[in-house]
């Protein structure tokens, strides 16, 4: 569950942050990209400020990675996505959670490496990403590796409807919530941001 999804049982002071990373989804459904980025990251540092809980810095960052891949901005998207993996390799006795969090890292990893061309690179983190999970818990990624196994060609199409069919976006247009959205009242100036540059909020 996300926090927006649980957000009738969030305080108050987080309803701020809540709400214009609502707004960025919005943005992003309509397809601003840009503007979606730069509410995700006010929200992101909002909610760092308030020392909120770390399901907020994890699901910010998982929308900031869906607009850099739905952008085409593959290479910023990867490096955000393996400095976020490395800090969850690190934990000792990941929970369930971190091992799921982990795992889903992996393979966004994968997905981007395969858009890239980097194949080999790709089957590691696959393989990794359903070690991780336990198998038929990442059903996206074990449809790819049988794909990558039998040698298909997987043209950018093809990844487009298997992400799709799987839910792989966390930004979809039935998650959003216009409420939320409606209750920030933050101007976001597009020149506040540098382009591409990403913090990366702890996911432990």
């Amino acid at each position: 569950m996300s926090p927006v999804e649980s957000s009738t049982r969030t305080s108050n002071r987080h309803l701020a942050h809540l709400s214009i990373v609502e707004r960025g989804k919005l943005a992003a459904v309509a397809g601003d990209h840009d503007m979606a980025l730069e509410c995700y990251r006010t929200g992101l540092r909002m909610a760092q400020s308030l020392s909120a809980p770390g399901p907020f810095a994890r699901h910010y960052t998982d929308c900031i990675l869906d607009s850099l891949e739905r952008a085409g901005r593959l290479e910023p998207a990867l490096s955000l996505c393996e400095s976020a993996g490395r800090e969850l390799s690190e934990v000792p006795s990941p929970n369930p959670l971190q091992r799921r969090d982990h795992a889903t890292l992996l393979l966004r990893q994968a997905l981007l490496l395969l858009r890239l061309g980097r194949e080999r690179d790709a089957d590691l983190r696959l393989a990794e990403s359903i070690a991780i999970a336990r198998p038929g818990r990442l059903p996206l990624a074990e449809e790819i590796q049988g794909w990558r196994a039998r040698a298909l060609t997987l043209t950018p199409e093809r990844l487009d409807e298997a992400q799709a069919r799987h839910g792989y976006y966390t930004v979809r247009r039935d998650t959003l919530r216009p409420d939320l959205a409606r209750m920030s009242e933050t101007h976001v100036d597009r020149r506040s941001f540098p382009r591409h540059q990403e913090v990366t909020p702890p996911r432990s």
